[in-house]
This record gives structure tokens, C-alpha cells and sequence, in this order.
């Protein structure tokens, strides 16, 4: 029994521990405030087990206590739980509840109500009426003149009698200050309580089931991980807690794969007891097969059970099956053949492997042989070769969860050592691409315990570096030196990849001098390089040469490397390529080649490709002033990806995006993410880039001398770089710096740009340093540099940037009172800012305009103040507007095509500050209303 006053509890505590069921409690929550202003009250909360009642029923004694109640100090609390020991005894279940009703009550109401119930319980048998008894107490009830939650969990377990004097008292507490809250299991029968407030409480959803083992698991839990925990156990919480618990840790960081099926769990099975005891034996062996399948095909399944007739077929497929593409099959409920699966023995296990390597015959030998090796339990060096070559043609074909089954199974079954690396390097490549960089690393480890060759120890260790590398972000440099120094004098191409392979690394770590000294090293062996090593030279170079400001070098190099063995290859070479004509400012090629990877479905199953793919095009749309693109595809990235240091790149990296989209806590939450993954790996460019993205947030929130703060940490790592454009913070810097009224650091932080500037001329660099320069002038001479940097580069740059330095010149012209020209450049840069998704620089404009006294109405604007700024073209398309033309009219009239009209109206709006072809239209029109006043005779 728990009792308590609302004193006792700590805050809002009860706020965080439920997930889910927000209408259930919502409604408790009504029922908790009506009870503190006096007005009592009772509810059912049913649901199969495990469904959360007693975790609601703490929830809403938590929520009581911390509501304050008139004349008293709080709501008091009564709990008791039933016992199914008791539940034959005649009114023990009463007894319960009123020991728990007298429990809570302070000394004064205890002396006054004790006698009356030990009276009334001294008096109860098994021949008591219940009418009489509930009549009684009703009247002792009625004596609690304070209010009160009294919460009977588990009442299905009480006995009857007890049930029917509860139920009866319950519907006639409205008068009374007093709220029960009665939970019971969905599958007894509850009737002594029909006519309650009732709520059913169901599983939980996916989402919130997902959120669930994230709560219980911590932060670090895979998300691909738990969304394939909840595809299998369901949304009951006590089960998939229960399983989850179960689940080694390295599995549900999504460092090493889950198993092929769930761990055996007691709660688990309780949960599915009604269903499995319903089960005849050849339905639980059409269960087994369907479970069994590795690749879930539904005609060997199908197969399998020909011999037991048609009719079980038709109960699998009627019962259980769901058609998933036509060929593959889901389960309905995923939870139940995994239950059976648990429960059966190993030569059940054994026969439905069997049946299935017979239904595939020469339908799938490549999935028959998977099937025979599930009945071998020694080494056998036929049969593993057949599964390495059946796994070789799956890569080929892009099956990348089949080729990783059957090189799992063929290195398990193989004892020679040779072969044994051969095929540990296979599956490790393959776990690699689906995320399992934990499993590679224990891969690799093989080394220390088999008797290999130097070569081989090289290529184990290689193997090593890259899952380190992914998983959080270590070049390993030590363990790459010392086997290339090894195999320096023997096999000087393959120390030349491992060399190379540290060039690239490091190169994403964005530490040009390592990169450029493991470089040096690997240019030794070149008269050695084999076509893959010099291909993978090209590539390094080509990622070295981005980061170095040599973008046409890096361009030159990446330019004709598309020599891929299979899709997987492909698709890492095309995330490469694409890093580098990001850099290199080539958004429209670069977005090309990510959009290919990710709307490759051979792909779906690697979470590295995947992520690195949205990653990369997370990065791209931001630098492309796409925010919303950006936002997106960092979610993808998120959802998708691998994990590793590679999501605390991409979570530094939507700090900015997140800011700009108006939503400056999501950009602190990745911030915070970020930040922990850093210190964790001891990651001093993420730092860096955190640096700047946060110095970004503050500089947007008006936060000056904070943002200079901390855009001077970031900027001296910036300036280790020759490309400005790395870690993109001088523009940044100079212009908190201008706003914190610290022009003499502002005008040398300017001279330092312009010569990184001078040396990396990229589209971004120039038009940020016009804008610069601009901030740091003053007067007319400002003005005249605005207007130079909105003529440097603005077709081809971030329009997120070029809104900024609209904004940049509507806000310098308001300080110099031209409050008119100033409204109409700040409207502008409102509509381009509201044109790429960046609403933070949207809201930013109407804040000037509204300090500015014009605040967000285009009604003062005219069109002679925008006709000299537009060309020829554009003046006559935007007369066709007003004139009631639509683009495929004015395309006609013109001798253009409808896309070029839409890019001369694309223009058009950003260059005179409007949003629609109404408000052009409206804009034009009145000017020549205008025009016509003026003409006309006696004006």
C-alpha cells in the first residue's frame, strides 16, 4: 500500500514519467482538477498487461500531489494494489481498500473514522449482503470532507463481493470529495463496475514506443535499432522493456546488428500466452517457417507447407501473412513467430530449415545453401566457399542484407586461415556499409588470435582504421604507420593504401598538415601503385586539394574517377565526388549524384551510404542557402544514418539551418548533441564548427558581444585554413563585431579576409566580403559598397546570404533616417528570406520595418522606385502581369520559354520586394494610374 500527501512530492516530477496516452490523461487530469475544487468521482482504466496502468496511476498521484486543493494542503493519497492470493476471501478486497482510505488520513480524521470501520469489517461474512455492506459504507464515505485520490490497481484481483460494494460506492461519489481510480486487466470481467467513466488502454504507438526505449536505453540507442524492435515486439511497454533490457548494449547502439531473432523473455511470452496456447502443432511449424525464412520470400514458405494441405497455407496467409511486394511477405504480427520461435526446440528449429532448403531446390541455391549451413555446427570448407561466392554475386547485384547473411555464415564455417581472412574482410566491408562498425572492429581483431601474414595483418588492420574512424572519428595513425612501415619494402602498394587511407580520413577532419604528411608518405610508393591504389590516390588528393583552396586541382582529380566494382562502390564514389564539388560550389552536379544515392533502393539497407548521403546533402543545401532542403535531409541523416562521429558532424552542422528556419531550440538541441559527441571523442574541429554555428545563433538572436565571444574561439581554427569557406565564420565575426560597436577589430578582422579571400576567390568568399566591407564603411560610402556587394555574385550565391545583406542595407539605411529606401530594401530581402525558408531573417526584416515606421505593408511602395533596377525583359514581363497575361502567354509573346519567364519573375519579385503576381500586378497598375492622372488634360 502506498499513501502519501501532495506535500511529499518533489515539483512537477510527474510530468516526465509516462509516454504516451495523452487523451487518457488528459482526461485524468480533468477529473484530478474537478476533485480539488470538491467534486469527487470514479474511472476505469483497463488494458491487457503490460499496457502502462500502473504507470498511469502513478502518474496521476504524482499530478494530484502537486495540485493544490482549497482549505487544506493538498489532495490526499490512498493506494492499494489487489492480490490474487486473497481473491477468495469474501470481502478481503474491502478490507483492503478501507485500510488504505484509513492509512492516508492525518491523526484528527483517523480517530474519527477508525472505530466506525473496524466496526463495519468486524461484522462481514461470507453470507453479507452486498446491497447492505455497500450501503454502509457509503455512509462512512461520506464522512471525507477532504479530498481525496484513492487508487485500487489490479481490482480485477479482488473478490467479487468486494467488486460489487466498490462499483456500487463509485457511482454515487459526485457529491463526495472523493475520485477512485479503479485499473483492472482488459481480458477479466469487470460488470460490478459497468457504468463508470471507463478508458481503454491500448498499445503504444510506433513512434512512442520508440521514444520509450530511447528514455530506457539512453541517447545512444540506435534509431534503426529500435525501430526494428518495435517492428517485432510491438508497442506493449512492459514487453519491449523487457526485451530491450535483454538486448546486449553493442546491439542497440547499432555497433553490432541485432540477432536474427528476439532474446527469450519471460514477459514476452506471458503477453502472447492466450494466443500461442491456441495453437495446434502445424500451425506453430507453419509459424516457424515463416520465421525461419532469411529473406522472407513467400513461395518456398508456401512450398514447405504443401505437405500438410492447403488448408494451413490459407490459415498462415488469412491469419498471419501481409503481401509486402508481391514475391516477400511481412508478418502481421511479427511478435508471434518470434514467441513461437523461442518456445521451440532445436530439432523443430532444424526441421523447418530443412523444409525450406528443399522448397528453394534450384529455385534460389544461393538462400538453399543459407538454409543447409543453419544444419551444420562445424567447419566445412565446400560449403563456406559456395556461401562466399553466393555472398560475391549478392554484392553484385546490390543485396546487401543477403550478401552480409551468407559471408556471416561462411566465415563462421570456415577453420583454414587464409581463407578465414579472405572472408572476414569480405564480411567486414559489409558490415562496414551497414553500420556494424563495433562487429568490424571485433573483425578485424582476428588478427591477434589466427597466424597470419603481414599482408594480411595490414588488411585486418586497415579494416580496423575505418570502423574506428566511423565510429568516432579516430585516424588510428599509429596502427596505420606501423603496418605500412611493415610492408614498406614487400608490398609497397598495399602500405601505399593504408597511407592513403589516412590522407582521407584526416582529410574529413579537416587537418590539412596530417593529410598532407600522410600524402608525402604514400607519393613514395607511386611507381607502385596498382589501378585501385591510384585510383584511391586521386580521390585522397581530390579530398585534400578541397579542404586546401586548390578546388580546380580538386575538380581536375575527382573529374573522371567512376570505376566502381558494384553499387555500394559506386555510391561511395559519388559521395566523395560530391563533397568535393560542394567545395568547389558545384551545388547543382553535387546534388545530382546524392539525389541518385539516395533514391537508389539497393541502398536502403546501408545506413553508412545513407547517411553520408544525406549528410552530405544536408551540408550542400545549406551552403546553397536551401534551409528547408537542409533541414530535411539532416532528418533523413538522422533517422537513417550509422551513427558514429558522422552525426555529430551532421548535428554541428543543422545548428545553423535549425536557427535560420525561426527555430532557435531545435538548434540548441543539436547543438547539445553535438557538443556531447565531441567532448566524447575529443573532436577539436567539431568544437570548431559548434563554435561558429552557435556564434551564428547569437549573432541572429541580436546576442552581439556574446556572438563575438564565441566567434573568436572558432575563427582562429578558421584561419589555420587557406579556404575561408571551411568553417565559414569571419563574415560572421565581422559583423557582430560591427553591431557590438567594436569597429577597429572588425576593420583587421576585414584586412585578414581579404587576402584569404584573394587567394580562395570562391562565389561565397566575394559576395560575403563585399557585404563586409560595407558593415565596416559608414555613411554614403556604405550604401554605395551594399550596393556593389548585391552586384558581386548574386545570381550565384547563397540567396539565404544575399538576404542577409539586404537586410544588412535596409537596416544601415534606417539608421541614416532614409526611411523610405530603406522599407523598400528591407521588404526585399523579407521576400527572398521568406522565398528560401529562412523565417528568422523574414522576422528580423519585419522588425526593421516596424522600427522603421513602415512596418510590413507593401502599400507604400512604388513601382518607379524598382522600374530602373530591372532590365528590359523583366520590365516587359512584369507589364504582361498586369495586363492579366499568364506565363504561357507572355512565354508566347515574348518568343521565350514558360522556365525562363518563371526565372525573369523569380527575379522580378527578390529585385522590387513582392510576393505575388498580384501584388506586381497591383504595384504596376498603379503607377500607370498614376502616369494617366498626370496626362491628363488640366492636371
Amino acid at each position: 500500500m502506498r499513501t502519501g500527501r501532495s506535500g511529499e512530492w518533489n515539483g512537477n516530477a510527474w510530468t516526465a514519467g509516462i509516454i504516451g496516452h495523452e487523451l487518457e490523461r488528459t482526461r485524468l487530469r480533468d477529473l484530478v482538477a474537478a476533485l480539488a475544487e470538491g467534486v469527487g468521482g470514479a474511472i476505469l482504466v483497463s488494458g491487457r498487461a503490460g499496457t502502462g496502468k500502473s504507470e498511469l496511476v502513478r502518474y496521476v498521484q504524482a499530478f494530484a500531489s502537486a495540485r493544490p486543493a482549497p482549505k487544506d494542503s493538498g489532495i490526499t493519497l490512498a493506494h492499494v494494489v489487489g492480490a490474487e492470493s486473497e481473491r477468495a476471501w469474501a470481502y478481503s478486497g474491502l478490507h483492503l481498500v478501507l485500510s488504505g482510505v484509513i492509512g492516508a488520513l492525518d491523526v484528527e480524521r483517523l480517530r474519527q473514522m477508525a472505530p466506525r470501520v473496524d466496526a463495519l469489517l468486524a461484522r462481514l461474512n461470507d453470507q453479507s449482503a452486498s446491497y447492505d455492506v455497500a450501503r454502509q459504507v457509503q455512509g462512512l464515505i461520506a464522512g471525507v470532507d477532504t479530498p481525496m485520490l484513492l487508487t485500487v490497481d489490479d481490482a480485477h484481483l479482488l473478490d467479487v463481493w468486494s467488486q460489487e460494494v466498490l462499483g456500487f460506492v463509485a457511482r454515487r461519489l459526485r457529491s463526495v470529495p472523493v475520485l477512485m481510480l479503479v485499473t483492472a486487466d482488459g481480458s477479466e470481467d469487470m460488470a460490478p463496475f459497468n457504468g463508470l467513466a471507463a478508458v481503454t488502454l491500448d498499445d503504444l504507438s510506433p513512434s512512442d514506443a520508440i521514444r520509450l526505449i530511447h528514455r530506457a536505453v539512453g541517447p545512444h540507442v540506435s534509431s534503426r535499432a529500435a525501430e526494428s524492435i518495435v517492428e517485432r515486439v510491438g508497442g506493449n511497454p512492459g514487453a519491449l522493456l523487457d526485451v530491450v533490457h535483454r538486448i546486449p548494449h553493442d546491439q542497440l547502439t547499432g555497433s553490432v546488428p541485432l540477432d536474427r531473432h528476439l532474446p527469450r523473455s519471460p514477459v514476452l511470452l506471458a503477453h502472447r500466452r492466450h494466443e500461442l496456447d491456441g495453437l495446434e502443432p502445424a500451425q506453430r511449424h507453419a509459424l516457424l517457417l515463416a520465421e525461419a525464412s532469411e529473406d522472407r520470400t513467400l513461395a518456398p514458405v508456401l512450398s514447405a507447407l504443401r505437405e500438410h494441405g492447403e488448408t494451413l497455407a490459407t490459415w498462415l496467409l488469412d491469419e498471419h501473412v501481409v503481401e509486402a511486394d508481391g514475391d516477400h511477405y511481412a508478418l502481421r504480427r511479427p511478435v508471434t513467430a518470434s514467441v513461437v520461435w523461442q518456445e521451440a526446440t532445436f530439432s523443430e528449429r532444424s526441421r523447418a530449415h530443412q523444409a525450406l532448403a528443399a522448397a528453394y531446390g534450384e529455385r534460389d541455391p544461393d538462400q538453399r545453401l543459407w538454409h543447409l549451413a543453419q544444419l551444420l555446427h562445424h567447419g566445412d570448407a565446400e560449403h563456406a566457399a559456395d556461401l562466399q561466392h553466393a555472398a560475391e554475386r549478392a554484392v553484385v547485384r546490390g543485396e546487401l542484407a543477403r550478401a552480409l547473411s551468407f559471408a556471416r555464415e561462411a566465415v563462421r564455417l570456415t577453420d583454414e586461415v587464409s581463407a578465414r581472412v579472405e572472408r572476414l574482410l569480405l564480411l567486414g566491408r559489409l558490415c562496414l556499409l551497414s553500420g556494424c562498425f563495433g562487429e568490424v572492429i571485433g573483425i578485424a581483431q582476428e588478427r591477434f588470435r589466427l597466424d597470419t601474414t603481414a599482408p594480411q595483418r595490414a588488411d585486418l588492420a586497415l579494416l580496423e582504421a575505418r570502423a574506428r574512424c566511423l565510429l568516432d572519428g579516430d585516424v588510428a595513425a599509429g596502427l596505420i604507420t606501423r603496418h605500412a612501415e611493415e610492408l614498406a619494402d614487400d608490398d609497397p602498394n598495399r602500405a601505399a593504401r593504408l597511407n592513403l587511407f589516412a590522407v582521407s580520413a584526416y582529410a574529413r577532419r579537416l587537418e590539412q598538415a596530417e593529410a598532407d604528411r600522410f600524402l608525402a608518405v604514400a607519393e613514395r610508393y607511386a611507381a607502385y601503385f596498382d589501378g585501385a591504389t591510384h585510383r584511391m590516390y586521386r580521390r585522397a588528393s581530390a579530398c585534400l586539394a578541397s579542404i586546401s583552396g586548390d578546388l580546380g586541382r580538386a575538380l581536375d582529380l575527382i573529374d573522371d574517377d567512376m570505376v566502381a566494382s558494384d553499387v555500394f562502390s559506386e555510391a561511395e564514389q559519388r559521395i566523395c565526388r560530391a563533397w568535393v564539388l560542394t567545395r568547389a560550389e558545384r551545388f547543382d552536379a553535387a546534388r545530382s549524384l546524392l539525389v541518385a544515392v539516395t533514391r537508389d533502393r539497393r541502398l536502403r539497407d546501408s545506413p553508412l551510404l545513407m547517411g553520408e548521403a544525406y549528410a552530405a546533402l544536408a551540408v550542400l543545401e545549406t551552403h546553397a542557402g536551401r534551409p528547408v532542403a537542409a533541414r530535411d535531409a539532416g532528418t533523413q541523416g538522422r533517422r537513417l544514418g550509422a551513427g558514429g562521429v558522422s552525426s555529430a558532424v551532421l548535428s554541428a552542422h543543422m545548428v545553423r539551418t535549425h536557427a535560420l528556419l525561426g527555430d532557435e531550440e531545435a538548434a540548441w538541441e543539436r547543438h547539445r548533441e553535438a557538443a556531447e559527441r565531441a567532448r566524447r571523442h575529443s573532436d577539436g574541429w567539431i568544437t570548431a564548427a559548434l563554435q561558429a554555428e552557435a556564434g551564428s545563433v547569437l549573432l541572429l538572436a541580436g546576442r552581439y558581444e556574446e556572438s563575438v565571444a564565441t566567434l573568436e574561439r572558432a575563427r582562429r581554427v578558421a584561419l589555420e585554413h587557406s579556404d575561408p569557406s571551411i568553417l565559414a565564420v569571419e563574415p560572421d565575426y565581422i559583423e557582430a563585431c560591427v553591431h557590438a560597436g567594436d569597429l577597429d577589430r572588425a576593420e583587421d578582422a576585414l584586412a585578414e579576409y581579404e587576402g584569404r579571400v584573394l587567394k580562395t576567390p570562391t562565389v561565397w568568399a566575394q559576395h560575403t566580403l563585399a557585404r563586409c566591407r560595407a558593415l565596416v564603411a559608414e555613411g554614403e560610402e556604405s550604401v554605395e559598397l551594399f550596393k556593389v556587394a548585391l552586384e558581386t555574385g548574386v545570381e550565384d550565391t547563397s540567396p539565404v546570404e544575399v538576404a542577409r545583406t539586404m537586410l544588412c542595407l535596409g537596416d544601415r539605411l534606417r539608421r541614416m533616417r532614409h526611411r523610405a529606401e530603406s522599407a523598400g530594401w528591407l521588404r526585399r530581402a523579407r521576400v527572398l528570406a521568406q522565398e528560401c525558408g529562412a523565417a528568422a531573417l523574414a522576422e528580423l526584416a519585419d522588425r526593421e520595418l516596424y522600427a522603421s515606421g513602415h512596418h510590413s505593408s507593401p502599400s507604400e511602395v512604388t513601382w518607379d522606385a524598382y522600374e530602373d533596377r530591372l532590365t528590359p525583359a523583366e520590365r516587359r514581363v512584369s507589364e504582361l502581369v498586369a495586363a492579366g497575361r499568364r506565363n504561357r502567354e507572355i512565354a508566347t509573346d515574348l518568343y521565350v520559354s514558360v522556365r525562363t519567364v518563371e526565372a525573369h519573375l523569380s527575379r522580378i519579385y527578390r529585385k522590387v520586394g513582392v510576393r505575388s503576381r498580384a501584388e506586381l500586378a497591383s504595384l504596376v497598375s498603379m503607377a500607370r494610374d498614376e502616369l494617366d492622372d498626370r496626362r491628363r488634360p488640366g492636371d
